[in-house]
Order: structure tokens, then C-alpha cells, then sequence
């Protein structure tokens, strides 16, 4: 009777396209489904991610790139927040849908948009009372101080609430299945601050400089929030933004943040990691620090394609692994790896045969571009290995392998790259700080792959649709080991 209830309570909530698509469809047709929306609004938001290096670089002003760059460590912080609660939301999200609870499915989201929007302003209102001595702190002074306090007032002060709800928002209805919908409503935002920055940035009416960049960040993501919220009481369906006071008991809440931080410690360790970038840059001057800055941000592009194919299959795989369709599981990982790797291949090619137009379609200073095309040169062939770490955290998450999705985490970010960045920088001036990102990536990498092909095969002996009707919570790693 119970899962009976279950069964129906859960096919009135999911459209009869998303159960066939997290059921039946063809593997490849099911990927490409979730996964396109995905990686299109990536390279939208990379785009828009871009667009204020870009257009401030157009001013010619190394000391204004180096602001923007100095300001992307705090700005990570927000993405941390958003993967703390979108990933580990969207995570039991699916799982619970899989498994037939749809009631679990809503207090996650519940949980995962509030707690998104407390720790979001609680950022704001310290770095709003903070930002001088912390931009000090990470090598900030005189104009750069200056330009830096200015976009981190709109940027992160005024916009972190925002920028966190649309993003977990985009987590939370991916995970629903309608992929579509979130990569419309995070392409939106992007697009929009592309066509404002040129706007709020040279108008000589509204020519603001890094003001009107951080600006139109603030503006476009406002709107992107916007349009989630108004998604979503539209829809009324899974993701709710009603504050359920049982999402918010121990069980849910520990559920969605355990999933969700190594996602989150990742980010928030890429932020340490950059901290130490700028920290250590800073000894070679502004043109050093903007060409790093420069070299990361188009390296970034390759990053998110990759991680917007296996974000974009998350759901796919939690959905057929809580329901007990191994098989259909572990087609789902090998056909969303292949396709990751081939892009990761693309992007590195690109990077190595176009890596000085790259760098110098933000900024012309010859200096700063000799710095930027030497650092891509090298950080880019990180790509290959942080596919691979990409494709087995987004195994763990989707499966609840917190600890194995944990480690893999410290290991691609802070635990291996600051130690190597001080002992090669100290060999290898400037040039050893970015030696240590595919050093460490490739590493962890060796790590991942075992840890993937164990557990794919322990997964491929399990029972087909060996699903039972599901307690309020999704099964933990020692439940999961027991299974197998």
C-alpha cells in the first residue's frame, strides 16, 4: 500500500516526458536531453563570467583587471554556498523521486532554497562590514583597493542573495527533470549581462568602468533569480519554495549538506587555491596578477563545459540508482564520461593552438600577455584530469558517496595544489604557481579512476529494480555498502 501510494503521489508530480526520460529513453537520447540545456547555459553563464574581465580589459587598464581578478576568490564563495545546498539538494531530490517519495523530493528543495538564502546573507553582511580588510588582505592597495571595493559592493555585498537563489533554484528544477527550464532561466541572466556590460561600462552617459560591470552582474543575476521564482509558482511541481518546517529537521538537512559539501569544499578550496594564486602573484606585479586572472578565466570555459556534462546527469543517475536500474545507471556514467572526455579533449586543442588570440581578446598590454599566454599554456592541460574528477565526484553525489566524493574533492583542490604552488614557485618564479594545478588535478585524477572502477563494478552486480519503498531519508554510504 505504501509504495503504492508512493508510485502514484510521484507519477502526479513528474510529467509523463520526465519519467520517460529517467526511465525509458534511450541512454544517449536521456543524457543529451538533460546534459544540452546544461552545458549551453554553462558556456552562456561562462560567457557572462567573462564578459566583466572582458569589457573592463577593453579600458587598457591593468590596474582594473587586477581588481576583478583579486574580487574572484570572494565571488566563489557564493558558488560554494549555491553547490553546498543546489548539488546536495538536487542530489536527494533525485534519489527520493527514483525511489518513489516525492514528499522527501519537497522538503530537500524546501531545505535547499532557504538554507541557500540564510548562509547567502550572512555572506553579504560580512563582507559587507569587512571588504577593506579583507581585499587588503589579498594583496589589494591604493586604485586597486579602490576598483576592487566598488565591484565587490554590487557584485557580492548587494548580490549575493540573488546570485545564490538562481543558481540552487537551476540545481533544484535540473533535478526535477526539466533541464530546459533551468538552462533558459541561468542563459538569461548571462545574456543579459552581456549586453549591459558594454552599456554600464563605456556609455558615456552611464560609463561607470568596474563599477558598471559589477553593475550589470548585480542586475542580470537579480533578474535570473527572478525568473526561477516565478518558474516555480508557476510549475507547482517537486521544487518548493514554501519553508516546510520538517525540511528543516536533522535527517533532510543533514542528508542534502552532507551530499552537497564536497561540492561546496571544493569550490570553497578553489577559492583558497586562488587566494594563494593572487597572494604569491602579487610579488611579480599588476601585469602578473592580471595575466593569471586572464589565463584562468578562459581556462574556466573549458572547466564548466566538462562540469555541465556531468552536473547536467546527476539526476539521471541518482533517479535509475535509487530505483535499482544498475544497468541503466552505469550506461548512464560510461556514455556521460565518454562525452566528457571528448569535449575535454576539444577544449585542450583550442587552448594550446589559440592560447595568445585568447588571452589577448581581453587585453592588449604586451606585458600582461605574455604572462597570460604562458600560464594558459600550462594550466590548460588540466583539463583532461578535472574531467576525470568531475565525472567520479558527480558519481559519488548522485549515489550518496559523500567520503569518497569528499576526498576526491580536498585532493584536485588545497590539498595538493597550495603545498606545490610555494615549493615551485620558490624553482620556478611565477611560472611554478600555475605548474601545481595540473599537477595536483592529474594525481587526483589517478585516484578517481580507481575509485570509479570499483565502484562501477560493485554496482553492476546489483539486482535490477531492487527498489523498496523508501524511508523519509536516502540511503547513506553504510546502507549502500550493505546493499551491494
Amino acid at each position: 500500500m505504501r509504495l503504492a501510494y508512493y508510485t502514484v503521489n510521484m507519477q502526479a508530480r513528474l510529467s509523463e516526458k520526465e519519467k520517460y526520460i529517467f526511465e525509458k529513453a534511450p541512454v544517449p537520447k536521456a543524457v543529451v536531453s538533460l546534459v544540452l540545456p546544461t552545458v549551453v547555459s554553462q558556456l552562456i553563464t561562462i560567457v557572462y563570467n567573462l564578459a566583466d574581465t572582458f569589457f573592463v580589459g577593453r579600458l587598457g587598464d591593468e590596474t582594473m583587471v587586477a581588481a576583478v581578478t583579486l574580487c574572484l576568490p570572494i565571488y566563489m564563495l557564493l558558488t560554494a554556498t549555491a553547490n553546498l545546498f543546489g548539488i546536495g539538494g538536487a542530489s536527494v531530490m533525485s534519489r527520493a523521486l527514483g525511489s518513489g517519495d516525492p514528499d522527501g523530493a519537497r522538503r530537500a528543495s524546501s531545505f535547499a532554497v532557504w538554507g541557500g538564502i540564510a548562509v547567502a546573507a550572512v555572506l553579504s553582511l560580512v563582507f559587507g562590514l569587512f571588504r577593506k580588510p579583507l581585499l587588503t588582505a589579498l594583496g589589494a592597495d591604493g586604485m586597486r583597493l579602490q576598483y576592487a571595493v566598488d565591484y565587490l559592493i554590487y557584485t557580492i555585498v548587494a548580490g549575493s542573495v540573488p546570485t545564490v537563489l538562481s543558481s540552487v533554484l537551476a540545481h533544484l528544477v535540473r533535478a526535477e527533470g526539466k533541464a530546459m527550464h533551468a538552462g533558459i532561466g541561468l542563459s538569461l541572466g548571462g545574456i543579459l549581462n552581456v549586453a549591459l556590460d558594454p552599456l554600464f561600462v563605456f556609455d558615456r552617459g552611464l560609463g561607470m568602468g568596474v563599477t558598471g560591470a559589477a553593475l550589470a552582474t548585480l542586475v542580470s543575476n537579480c533578474v535570473s533569480a527572478l525568473y526561477f521564482v516565478i518558474l516555480v509558482l508557476k510549475l507547482r511541481g517537486v521544487v518548493t519554495l514554501r519553508p516546510i518546517k520538517a525540511a528543516f529537521a536533522r535527517k533532510t538537512s543533514l542528508a542534502v549538506m552532507s551530499i552537497g559539501l564536497p561540492a561546496c569544499l571544493m569550490s570553497m578550496l578553489t577559492t583558497c587555491s586562488n587566494l594563494v594564486v593572487n597572494y604569491l602573484m602579487a610579488a611579480y606585479g599588476d601585469a602578473a596578477i592580471a595575466g593569471i586572472g586572464v589565463a584562468k578565466r578562459v581556462n574556466m570555459a573549458s572547466f564548466a563545459i566538462t562540469q555541465g556534462i556531468t552536473q547536467g546527469a546527476l539526476p539521471l543517475i541518482g533517479y535509475n540508482y535509487a530505483s535499482g536500474d544498475r544497468r541503466r545507471m552505469r550506461s548512464s556514467v560510461l556514455f556521460m564520461s565518454a562525452c566528457t572526455f571528448s569535449f575535454a579533449l576539444i577544449c585542450l586543442t583550442i587552448s594550446l593552438s589559440c592560447t595568445e588570440p585568447l588571452i589577448r581578446a581581453f587585453i592588449d598590454s604586451d606585458e600582461t600577455v605574455a604572462y597570460g599566454t604562458r600560464f594558459l599554456r600550462i594550466i590548460c592541460w588540466a583539463v583532461l584530469s578535472a574531467s576525470v574528477g568531475f565525472i567520479a565526484v558527480t558519481v559519488f553525489q548522485a549515489t550518496g558517496k559523500k567520503y569518497r566524493a569528499l576526498l576526491l574533492s580536498v585532493l584536485r583542490k588545497g590539498g595538493l595544489d597550495v603545498p606545490l604552488m610555494f615549493i615551485l614557485d620558490a624553482h620556478f618564479p611565477a611560472i611554478g604557481i600555475a605548474m601545481a594545478t595540473p599537477i595536483a588535478d592529474y594525481t587526483a585524477a589517478l585516484v578517481a579512476i580507481v575509485f570509479l572502477i570499483l565502484f562501477l563494478r560493485t554496482a553492476k552486480r546489483a539486482p535490477l529494480n531492487a527498489a523498496e519503498p523508501t524511508s523519509p531519508e536516502p540511503p547513506t554510504d553504510d546502507d549502500d555498502a550493505q546493499k551491494d
